[in-house]
């Protein structure tokens, strides 16, 4: 999770893991010209001690398990034995209006509890955030799950969602894959609700990550609302539904039917009307921060209204129900997701 912390201060794809353990000592040639000494070990060869590189994810899931980092720093803490001892991943972010963060992932929170309460298998993943000032925040990271940027990175050149799935879950129809494809439909229903609801836009693939099992997981909610990068309203689908998505669910960029697809499209149904009920909650918890100074809410009024009209409680549900149907069609591959994904790639490498 990283390499997506923020868009101005950017880590490297492996960041610096201060949690690491110290490096082995390496054999060297001492200063005085003594043949008695060993002489240095030459890199590679079979008796040079392998030193561990610290630059390695301390939180994702492509480098050391979290539980099994957790172990090694509790074995090594002289606190480790106490009760209360625990180990926390965060980042530090700062340079942008943080109370936004902290507003979407409160927003995040009612989300998931309107899930709940409906008794919708319906996933989304908020994480911590705690505020330090206008323009700072300590944000839990995301543990075992690497953004679909890193994992593509890290793959064979041109390596599709679905044979990274294939290859880590095993063959389709597997219980393994089921359950993972299970599990990426979910959470993939749950955010495609909220990220339209709300219209969290840069929604490239360094802010999307694929946790170890199956679910995706949406960071950085810089854009949201009223505010899209560069101003530019140019993702204009309803939600990101690409093509790999697509075909992970056993479809294609026609939207052919499959057993997943089917059931993504009656969790986003179910979800949608669920959210409609409670909607006064998401608009009254977006309305007490409207006079906060973030960015998204730079509207104005607009963006009440806007919301409000997302919802269309003006509508029946039977016309929700074809107003979400339009919305996954309109979503399917759509041309300006493709274009702005294509955008990132040529513009900062994302894959």
């Amino acid at each position: 999770m990283a390499e997506a912390i923020h868009h101005e201060i950017h880590a490297p794809l492996e960041a610096l893991d201060a949690t690491a353990a110290p490096p082995a000592l390496t054999p060297t040639r001492p200063r005085s010209a003594d043949a008695s000494r060993p002489a240095p070990l030459e890199p590679g060869s079979p008796t040079t001690p392998q030193i561990p590189s610290p630059w390695k994810r301390s939180a994702g899931g492509l480098g050391e398990k979290w539980c099994d980092k957790v172990e090694r720093v509790r074995s090594s803490s002289p606190y480790g034995t106490l009760p209360g001892w625990s180990l926390k991943p965060v980042i530090i972010k700062a340079g942008d209006n943080c109370r936004q963060e902290l507003l979407a992932i409160q927003l995040t929170q009612q989300f998931r509890q309107i899930y709940r309460e409906s008794g919708l298998p319906l996933w989304i993943r908020p994480f911590e955030v705690i505020a330090q000032s206008t323009t700072s925040a300590f944000i839990e990271a995301v543990t075992d799950a690497p953004s679909i940027h890193a994992i593509k990175s890290r793959a064979p050149r041109g390596t599709s969602l679905r044979q990274h799935f294939e290859a880590r879950f095993g063959a389709p129809g597997q219980p393994r894959f089921r359950q993972a494809q299970r599990n990426f439909v979910e959470s993939l229903a749950g955010y495609s609700i909220l990220t339209y609801i709300l219209q969290v836009k840069d929604r490239h693939n360094g802010n999307i990550l694929l946790h170890d099992d199956g679910h995706l997981i949406h960071i950085d909610f810089n854009f949201m609302l009223s505010t899209s990068p560069g101003g530019i309203n140019f993702e204009s689908s309803p939600f990101k539904l690409t093509r790999e998505y697509l075909e992970v669910m056993d479809s294609d960029d026609t939207g052919a039917a499959s057993e997943a697809f089917n059931y993504y499209k009656v969790l986003c149904i179910q979800g949608y009307l669920s959210v409609r009920k409670h909607a006064e909650r998401i608009v009254q918890l977006v309305e007490m921060m409207s006079a906060s100074g973030c960015p998204c809410f730079k509207a104005g009024p607009k963006v009440l209204q806007n919301l409000r009209r997302r919802f269309n409680m003006e509508c029946t549900e039977e016309q929700c129900v074809e107003i979400m149907l339009g919305l996954i069609s309109d979503s399917m591959d759509a041309w300006c997701t493709r274009q702005y994904d294509f955008y990132q790639r040529v513009l900062n490498g994302i894959l």
